[in-house]
């Protein structure tokens, strides 16, 4: 009887999302797991069927501004930094907060994607090479199990 209560407990967490414990405990994983990519890691309620979203605008008007080719004479670089927003009822979420402590390496994998997906739907993803040989992993992860 304990496995099945543990059991519905797993299924109305990801019919609820992460307790505000666990969902603290994942933005901060996330911000570290993703330090040299993100400035902060924040939850939110605004999304419904998206994981995650790029939340500052004025990032990616200036990094659209930064590809034109007079920025880049003028030696302007582009910001590295992103702010990104997530939502914790959103299964991929809570998936992510157990595989952070039972699959460290996928939720790294998964993780880095994750904010990847968000920047494609900003419109403001430079260069897809560092993105695909992490796919191609995902990808290997998942066929394995």
């Amino acid at each position: 009887e304990e496995e099945k209560g543990e059991e519905d407990k797993e299924k109305e967490e990801e019919k609820e999302g992460l307790s505000e414990d666990k969902g603290k405990e994942l933005t901060t994983w996330m911000k570290e797991a993703l330090s040299a990519r993100v400035s902060e890691v924040e939850a939110t309620t605004r999304l419904v069927d998206s994981p995650a979203i790029i939340s500052e605008h004025d990032n990616v008007v200036t990094r659209r501004m930064m590809q034109m080719a007079e920025f880049k004479s003028l030696g302007v670089t582009k910001p590295s930094q992103y702010k990104l927003q997530v939502n914790l009822k959103h299964p991929l979420l809570v998936a992510l907060g157990e595989a952070k402590d039972s699959d460290p390496e996928a939720a790294k994998l998964v993780a880095e994607q994750l904010l990847d997906n968000a920047i494609i739907s900003a419109g403001i993803l430079d260069d897809v090479r560092d993105m695909l040989p992490r796919l191609a992993d995902l990808m290997k992860k998942a066929l394995r199990k």
